[in-house]
């Protein structure tokens, strides 16, 4: 158990759904997990399980929010969306 998490902002900018991930991602959660003994989690820019994987080689999670969206406004499926979740727990556990 912690008592609480740094949210580090993977990059600046607009936020949402990106093609890869910014280089500032893994740069910004090292410098953080340098300083601080909390789980260092990185949002902003995370929309797949591959990019989810490559930050967690650094930080200790992300948060993924636009690309979940996405999926809800597309599907409207619960099962959708927990498959989609669920693809991204795969892949941290694979990483």
């Amino acid at each position: 158990r912690c008592g609480g998490f740094v949210y580090a902002v993977g990059l600046l900018g607009i936020t949402g759904e990106r093609d890869s991930l910014a280089a500032s991602a893994k740069v910004i959660a090292k410098r953080l997990k340098d300083v601080t003994d909390l789980p260092v989690l990185v949002g902003v820019g995370i929309s797949t399980p591959e990019q989810a994987a490559e930050v967690c080689e650094v930080a200790d999670g992300v948060v993924v929010g636009s690309a979940i969206v996405r999926r809800v406004l597309e599907t409207g499926s619960p099962e959708s969306v927990a498959d989609f979740v669920g693809s991204f727990r795969d892949a941290l556990d694979k990483g």
